[in-house]
């Protein structure tokens, strides 16, 4: 019953998915009633086809199941399939009707498809691991060969359209999906594979019979369950890979470089891999740092048991990092853009916010280790200093590499970084988010001082009392002058770019590239101009867009006068139409 309630759950998360999308594709007010009629036609199909491979994929699991179980599967197929059936009739009508360009079809596919490949690749994973263990599962065997097949056929029948922007994020969500497990899966394969090593060397620490104190023996031997995780996440690592590797490298690594393509590659690869691999680095070096300042009490072995999972984040994490932001960067070209700012900016806050929470831990604990002396209930807890120290340590560095790095371009050439929005964004979010944490920081710290004052208590206790709130105004409020200081600077330093209205009137604000293979050229024109541009594919070979075209669409874009182009490419060159959007 739960895989049900699972299933159920996202069948009723992704159906809501598509009532939204639906409603806001509507393109007026007088559409609302055709986009509630897509809604129940291809919501009422989706989740007929979830009730039907749900109730197909749980007779497998009859032999031994309760007479309610049976029954309950049994009706999901009896009602589920007929219904299926005449569903599927009225949305093929329905596309013949529409000349197959519905949305709403486009939207039911991408849902239909992410359902079976979450679904049926979990019972893949499950039926794999009970096969690892010498035993064959119905139950999983079902799910994964019914759901699978639900799979195959929305994915089969999305690789035969015209890819829209719609089943574009189909990839980009399902590369998302395989990316997360195969992640979690391997980093706990690694860990496995470590953690033998590290048993091989150190040996297993034994316990006594209460399991309250250590008898100091140790042996040779693996630790209970590692050899099960080690071979569980390998099965997982397989299929999530595999999957990983069909919807990105096969599918989304070539595709046109949108802003959920590119917000797939910063936030999930590059943060992601970065967040994790500062875990593993921030937990190694907690681990040295508590033994260096001679705390411990246990033996080494005991002492630094976590170190197999440090490395495999690390590892997993850094390995992630590196590879997204070789594929950032392949995707800015040789030109610096916007592009690579993003990336450094990003980064650079993501070891700005590890410093910062490093730095306010260790000036509180330092507050404590001072109070601590004086209040004999106050005791000193040196862990949380050696904590903060190291995130501090791990954050830092990470934050000066590439703030110094961004700040050598800015005084080299000044212009283009003092007109990058994203440096205006970093700047003036820093500050107004750590002024607004600062401000709040103080309230809590005066209301605090004055409590004591009235009361007539100001002491060490006081003091104690107040050591977050009072590390937060410090450390928050002093970045975020810094980072005001920086953007005085560059208001006071900016050069007088902003373009002339009637100049910035004769570009064109959208395009439309009519061609074979255009993603390239759409990314050459909206990286040179800035415009918005589209691809329209053409099937005919003699359609693409040859390098002397490219430049007058560029041209074009630059001195047309005209908001919106079509650019049609032909054997001979290429035609440029401007046009404009009708009213309705």
């Amino acid at each position: 019953m739960t895989l049900v309630v699972i299933i159920l759950t996202w069948a009723l998360m992704l159906g809501a998915v598509i009532a939204v999308i639906l409603f806001l594709t509507s393109r007026s007010k007088r559409d609302r009633g055709g986009a509630l009629r897509r809604f129940f036609r291809y919501g009422t199909l989706y989740l007929l086809a979830v009730i039907t491979a749900t109730g197909l994929s749980g007779l497998f699991a009859f032999a031994g199941a309760g007479t309610d179980y049976r029954a309950f599967m049994l009706s999901f197929v009896i009602v589920g399939a007929p219904g299926l059936a005449l569903a599927a009739g009225w949305v093929r009508r329905a596309l013949r009707a529409e000349g197959g360009g519905a949305p709403g079809w486009e939207i039911y596919l991408t849902a239909a498809e992410l359902t079976g490949l979450l679904v049926g690749g979990g019972g893949v994973i499950v039926w794999g691991q009970r096969l690892s263990e010498g035993r064959f599962d119905p139950a999983p065997f079902g799910v994964a060969l019914v759901w699978g097949m639900v799979w195959l056929f929305h994915h089969m029948a999305a690789a035969r359209r015209v890819r829209s922007a719609r089943l574009e994020g189909g990839f980009i969500l399902g590369s998302l999906a395989g990316l997360a497990a195969a992640a979690g899966f391997g980093v706990a394969f690694l860990d496995s594979v470590l953690q033998i090593v590290y048993d091989g060397v150190w040996g297993v620490l034994v316990l006594d019979g209460t399991g309250d104190a250590v008898r100091g023996v140790w042996g040779v031997v693996m630790s209970a369950g590692t050899e099960d995780v080690l071979r569980e996440s390998a099965v997982g690592l397989a299929v999530s890979g595999a999957a990983w590797s069909r919807y990105w490298l096969r599918l989304g690594r070539s595709g046109e470089h949108t802003p959920l393509w590119r917000g797939y590659v910063l936030l999930a690869g590059v943060v992601g891999g970065l967040v994790t691999g500062l875990a593993g680095v921030w937990s190694l070096g907690y681990r040295i740092f508590d033994w260096l300042a001679g705390g411990p009490v246990l033996p080494a072995g005991v002492h630094f048991g976590e170190l197999p999972l440090a490395l495999a984040l690390a590892a997993v994490g850094g390995g992630l990092w590196r590879y997204h932001r070789g594929v950032l960067r392949s995707a800015a070209g040789a030109i610096r853009t916007e592009v690579d700012r993003v990336y450094e900016y990003t980064v650079s806050g993501v070891g700005l916010l590890a410093a910062v929470g490093g730095l306010t831990a260790a000036a509180a604990a330092s507050i404590q280790s001072f109070t601590s002396s004086r209040l004999l209930y106050v005791s000193y807890d040196r862990s949380g200093l050696i904590a903060a120290a190291t995130v501090l340590a791990v954050g830092g560095p990470l934050w000066w590499r590439f703030w110094s790095s961004i700040q050598r371009r800015r005084a080299a050439d000044p212009g283009p970084e003092l007109r990058s929005p994203n440096r205006r964004i970093y700047l003036v979010c820093l500050f107004g988010v750590g002024g607004l944490a600062a401000l709040i920081s103080l309230l809590v710290l005066v209301y605090e001082v004055l409590i004591s004052a009235l009361e007539q208590t100001l002491d060490a206790w006081t003091l104690y009392t107040v050591r977050w709130p009072l590390a937060l105004t410090a450390v928050v409020g002093l970045t975020a002058a810094y980072h005001r200081a920086v953007r005085r600077a560059d208001l006071s330093e900016a050069p007088e770019a902003d373009p002339d209205p009637a100049e910035a009137a004769r570009k064109a604000e959208s395009v439309v590239l009519l061609c074979r293979s255009g993603g390239p050229a759409a990314r050459t024109v909206r990286e040179r101009t800035g415009a918005e541009v589209q691809v329209w594919e053409r099937p005919d070979a003699a359609a693409a867009l040859s390098p002397d075209g490219l430049e007058a669409v560029i041209q074009a874009v630059e001195n047309s006068g005209h908001r919106s182009l079509l650019a049609v490419a032909r054997p001979d060159g290429v035609e440029i139409i401007p046009y404009e959007a009708a009213e309705s």
